[in-house]
């Protein structure tokens, strides 16, 4: 939630959200009332900024937004001091009605002057695609790249881009065809991990609860980025791995078959704990696998197999190799 929320407020302080991102990032902030490690976040996003400075010219507004919201603008205007930005944190729900009205004046204004292209980018849609486990989906996204999202995996892109850049969010893996646009960079966001081209392909796996995020290049360049650090300068045929823990990042080179591997009905892990290739594996098989013992969840294993061969003959290699028992109850492969 913390990495959606900076997203979305960053793209607010840009004056770069649509009318349902404004609606989110601010349900969040609410929600963030009972998460002190969230207030601290945003009080370092929000430390230098006044949000409603523009109040000052606010004279003649009134009207045009009268009865779109259920507190009074005159107690908006009164919050105009630069702690405001601090106090935000710690009101109540009713108060961040305050906040939201605000956000939607300078929306509106842009800081003082009505700007249609704004307008236009606030009806704007935001769209969601998703696929189950066992599920895969073709996408064209507006701009005509093509998105091919493996199992379990969840994209979120604007019905129309802005023309100034490119951006979607991933969380799960896809493999991306960006469509070249001069000067109109392509920007997905996994989570702490910026990928940004202008044209190219490559596959990404961002998963919530593996280990380790991967970029794998197989066409063009991409510039990798983690918490706003650059951390790769890809180019083809190489592939990128950055442990969520540590941040330690792994470059290596990669064949071509091995970049969309997943596409091919081909499993390939290099250094991958027992415990994310068993996610994999309920993601991929729509099944329920169970580790019983924490040390072989825990257990680096490199293989490769065909998705081809099954659930269980897959289990039974993985078990092999890391010297445990496989057992099936009720429906769920347990692993000890």
């Amino acid at each position: 939630m913390q990495d959606r929320l900076l997203y979305l407020f960053r793209k607010y302080l840009d004056n770069n959200c649509t009318k349902k991102e404004f609606e989110e990032v601010f349900n969040l902030i609410r929600d963030s009332d009972s998460d002190p490690a969230l207030k601290m976040l945003l009080e370092k996003e929000l430390d230098a900024v006044n949000i409603l400075a523009f109040m000052d010219n606010y004279d003649g507004l009134k009207k045009r937004f009268e009865g779109k919201f259920n507190y009074p603008i005159e107690e908006v205007k009164a919050y105009r001091k630069p702690t405001f930005v601090k106090r935000i944190l710690t009101w109540t729900i009713a108060a961040s009605v305050v906040i939201a009205a605000g956000a939607l004046l300078w929306f509106y204004m842009g800081g003082g002057s009505l700007r249609e292209e704004q307008l236009r980018y606030a009806e704007n849609i935001l769209l969601k695609k998703e696929t189950q486990k066992s599920e895969y989906k073709y996408l064209l996204l507006p701009d005509s790249t093509q998105v091919w999202l493996n199992a379990a995996s969840t994209l979120e892109f604007p019905e129309t881009f802005d023309g100034k850049k490119r951006e979607v969010m991933l969380n799960g893996e896809a493999f991306f065809d960006v469509k070249h646009a001069d000067k109109i960079p392509f920007i997905i966001y996994t989570g702490k991990v910026i990928t940004e081209v202008m044209g190219t392909a490559f596959n990404i796996k961002a998963y919530p609860d593996m280990e380790k995020i991967t970029v794998s290049v197989k066409r063009g360049r991409v510039k990798v980025k983690y918490d706003d650090k650059q951390m790769a300068m890809l180019g083809v045929g190489q592939q990128i791995s950055i442990e969520k823990k540590d941040h330690l990042a792994k470059e290596k080179r990669v064949n071509e078959e091995e970049t969309s591997a997943w596409q091919l009905g081909k499993l390939i892990y290099d250094d991958y704990s027992m415990g994310d290739i068993i996610g994999d594996m309920e993601r991929i098989y729509n099944v329920h696998i169970h580790i019983q013992k924490d040390s072989i969840a825990s257990m680096k294993i490199s293989t490769s197999f065909d998705k081809a061969q099954g659930v269980e003959k897959v289990l039974e290699i993985l078990c092999r190799l890391a010297d445990a028992k496989l057992e099936k109850e009720d429906g769920v492969y347990n692993i000890e």
